[in-house]
């Protein structure tokens, strides 16, 4: 922001200063699972939405975004081993009209029907540029019999944390 202050005809320009800042978003996630995960391991379909609220910003403006993908995993089951990957492009579109797109590697954790994953990385372009992210999801499934049947678990939720700092 630049502003200009006229006083006794002298022009003077102050300025503020925009750091990358920083937002703290509590939310939930919701995912599916075509065809479901089962303790057979097979191709899914994956297909994540977030929403992330609450979000306490060095942007007042800022408030909640979401972010959704689909992702096609090979030989996942309800015991998969912990893997590890990337997405390159994770992009939150904000309330503001503003997004963050974010260069995330995932830990995930799948044991007896109940996943934790964290992602963490650099924040690519948008809002925050420069800054480091990380969100922590977790999914608990209901029933962990589901994976006995041949439906399997076809959806999970639970809730997000996300953290995006200067760096």
């Amino acid at each position: 922001m630049i502003g200009v202050v006229a006083a006794a005809n002298v022009f003077v320009l102050t300025g503020v200063a925009h750091a990358v800042g920083s937002t703290t978003c509590l939310g939930s996630s919701s995912i599916s699972y075509s065809p479901g995960l089962t303790f057979t391991p097979r191709t899914v379909q994956y297909t994540e939405s977030d929403t992330f609220g609450n979000c306490v910003s060095t942007d007042p403006t800022l408030t909640a975004g979401g972010s959704s993908s689909s992702i096609t995993f090979p030989d996942a089951s309800c015991l998969a081993p912990p893997g590890v990957f990337e997405d390159p492009a994770y992009t939150i579109d904000w309330n503001n009209g503003q997004h963050t797109v974010i260069d995330l590697t995932f830990t995930d954790v799948v044991v007896g029907g109940t996943e934790q994953v964290t992602g963490t990385g650099p924040v690519i372009s948008g809002a925050f540029q420069g800054g480091n992210a990380t969100i922590v999801w977790v999914y608990a499934v209901l029933n962990p019999l589901q994976c006995l049947t041949s439906q399997g678990v076809t959806s999970q939720s639970g809730p997000l944390t996300a953290q995006i700092t200067a760096p």
